[in-house]
């Protein structure tokens, strides 16, 4: 092919197209020439290369820094650590937890010990200063203490026995009348609406038409779960459920406290109210069963 090639260049090519290649051969092997392009080729080059070197400065590209958990932190403790990683903090949610002081970190995004790029804004749920105040219900149709009682607790509101009242005429466990803070409150005082704050203690007066006692057992060390069988077997009821600031999944929680204390006696029908951790306690024996 090569030869067919230089014959045909020697034999048949016209002198015109023999001009036109000596002019380009010269043109490109000039020292014009070389110059420019190897300028233009360095100069492509470094572009590609500053663009390449501002993207990944942009967007810190292979670097990511772990995520701390913030959780039960105060707000301005999570603020200082955030900044020192440099991230930015913004609280988007404020919720009232009883017994856990405010602006203490409840949940974050992104999550504890995920890996994010610098300067990343981390999300924060915190506590707030003040409850908010609920509607009691009234009791039209919620004359049953343990009915309203899960009214209430779905609402944030504990409750607690105060009295109980020999009478053979209602059902045993009627609400005849609650007290918030040593106050009365009436049937007729909830129809014309009386709010609390989230988390307050209710007591109940409520009727009883006797029945037999028993010694409290120790629920605790217990699952919640199992806690809440027992209680059933036993035919007691089962009270306030009081979470502390470690529970995210009540149903794997652990009970690290109750009321009644064990040993003491009581009504059969009476609440226990049961005070909830997240993980075992460490008083409490490897297995998680009950002492």
């Amino acid at each position: 092919m090569k030869e067919k090639l230089v014959l045909w260049w020697n034999e048949q090519a016209s002198p015109r197209i023999k001009a036109a290649w000596m002019e380009f051969r010269l043109f490109v092997t000039s020292m014009f020439f070389v110059k420019n392009f190897s300028a233009m080729v360095g100069a492509v080059l470094l572009i590609i290369g500053l663009i390449f070197l501002w993207m990944k400065c942009y967007t810190h590209h292979g670097q990511s820094v772990q995520v701390q958990d913030y959780t039960n932190m105060t707000l301005k403790d999570a603020t200082a650590k955030a900044k020192s990683r440099s991230f930015r903090i913004q609280v988007v949610d404020s919720i009232w937890r009883d017994g856990v002081e405010p602006n203490i970190v409840l949940e974050q995004n992104p999550k504890p010990f995920s890996r994010v790029k610098e300067k990343r804004t981390i999300y924060l749920t915190v506590t707030k200063n003040t409850a908010e105040e609920v509607l009691l219900p009234t009791l039209v149709g919620n004359y049953d203490y343990y009915q309203y009682q899960k009214k209430l607790i779905n609402k944030g509101i504990y409750t607690t026995i105060k009295e109980r009242i020999f009478d053979n005429k209602q059902a045993e466990n009627t609400i005849l009348h609650l007290f918030y803070k040593d106050e009365k409150i009436t049937e007729s005082g909830l129809k014309n609406g009386v709010r609390v704050p989230k988390g307050s203690t209710l007591e109940f007066v409520i009727t009883e038409r006797g029945g037999g006692s028993l010694q409290v057992p120790d629920f605790t060390c217990k699952q919640l779960s199992a806690a809440e069988f027992l209680i059933s077997t036993l035919e007691l009821n089962i009270g306030n459920i009081k979470p502390d600031v470690t529970v995210t999944d009540q149903t794997t929680a652990y009970v690290y406290n109750q009321k009644p204390d064990p040993g003491e006696t009581i009504r059969v029908g009476e609440q226990i109210d049961l005070y909830i951790t997240q993980e075992l306690p460490m008083n409490c024996p490897p297995e998680g069963g009950g002492r």
